[in-house]
């Protein structure tokens, strides 16, 4: 499978499974590919639709199995740390 072949049969996958869970309809325009990695025989990739919801998902394709897994994710919050507070020291 290629990379691009993965990127359109995820977003399908997505579309469905959208669908099936939420009752809500996307064409693969409205799904967006964040980021795309290929990894020991495992395609992954991270994805969001253009819906007014706090979902993102990932996507993974297990090349040894042949399957695919849609791994759905609800933002519940988002932590802003501003870089003077950031601490570079390891704390055993």
């Amino acid at each position: 499978m290629t990379s691009y072949e993965f990127e359109v049969a995820a977003k399908n996958a997505l579309i469905s499974v959208i669908e099936h869970v939420y009752g809500e309809k996307y064409n693969i325009t409205e799904i967006i590919l964040v980021s795309f990695s290929h990894v020991l025989g495992y395609k992954k990739a991270t994805l969001i639709d253009t819906g007014n919801n706090n979902r993102y998902y990932e996507v993974t394709y297990n090349k040894e199995k042949h399957e695919m897994y849609v791994d759905v994710y609800d933002k519940v919050r988002n932590v802003v740390i501003p870089g003077d507070n950031l601490d570079y020291v390891v704390h055993e």
